[in-house]
């Protein structure tokens, strides 16, 4: 069959975004909410284009520099468009630098551009996951907002099939920054990371994730070996529980650090509770 570039039918709403994992609130103030599973951070939106058309290009699509995905945290409440808004949104702090994700967003829109897509493209990159459409109660909204941990990790490409339901239609998979795994009595995750920084940050999040009441005692310290960041945990842990109580006793001085293939690094985080 020939490709034709006038087919109603190859025509879709079309975006990419990076799905997001996050200790949701299962109560939220009234609106027409998201459900988990549709929430994501736009990468750039495309709107109606030549689903073929993408789908044939997407063997060059460009390939992030991160092999692991991004942590960060909800740290205010945004209401989209600022003048008449119908949005809103929660907008994300990296744990990581900043310029990461904006970087990446540039390097897809110059890839649609060139193609011959029409992206949307504004001035700024504003990292941000919208929770709910009008109609809402902002007064509501603004009382019951609370920062939370989250992942970015998969990318998609979405379709937008209406109803506030966005289906993935490829994905550029990248490993999770942690995972919680079984162990007996305690808590423990797979932390990966590229560098010795980052597991610290990915580790401490993976933390936020048991308990957001950590988010305010996370920091940025560079750590020189494994040993000097579970010293680095502990003394958070220690310091959230003299301040508000936290569910945790300890990080565990436990496990090797791994390379993956890929050189990626890998430890096994035991918490005891």
């Amino acid at each position: 069959m020939t490709h034709d570039e006038n087919n109603p039918e190859e025509i879709r709403r079309l975006f990419f975004g990076i799905e997001v994992f996050a200790p949701w609130h299962q109560k939220l103030p009234r609106g027409r909410l998201l459900d988990e599973n549709h929430r994501h951070l736009t990468l750039a939106f495309l709107g109606e284009a030549n689903f073929t058309k993408l789908m044939q290009a997407l063997p060059t699509f460009p390939k992030p520099l991160f092999k692991v995905g991004l942590v960060g945290f909800f740290d205010s409440l945004l209401f989209l468009p600022e003048r008449h808004p119908h949005v809103v949104a929660w907008y994300v702090e990296w744990l990581h630098s900043q310029n990461v994700l904006e970087q990446y967003h540039k390097e897809v829109l110059h890839w649609l551009v060139n193609l011959g897509f029409n992206p949307d493209i504004r001035d700024e990159f504003l990292p941000h996951v919208t929770i709910c459409r009008q109609p809402f109660f902002p007064r509501e909204w603004k009382k019951a907002f609370q920062p939370l941990p989250l992942i970015a990790k998969d990318i998609h490409l979405y379709e937008s099939m209406g109803h506030l339901k966005y289906e993935p239609r490829w994905t550029y998979s990248l490993k999770a920054p942690f995972e919680e795994i079984e162990h007996t009595a305690d808590i423990a995750f797979n932390i990966r990371a590229e560098n010795l920084e980052q597991l610290y940050l990915n580790a401490q999040c993976a933390l936020a994730f048991k308990f957001p009441q950590l988010l305010p005692y996370l920091q940025k310290m560079k750590q020189e070996n494994l040993e000097e960041i579970i010293i680095g945990l502990n003394e958070i842990v220690a310091k959230a529980d003299s301040e508000v109580g936290c569910p945790f006793k300890a990080i565990s001085f436990h496990g090797e650090l791994e390379t993956e293939e890929d050189n990626v690094l890998l430890w096994e985080m035991i918490i005891d509770v």
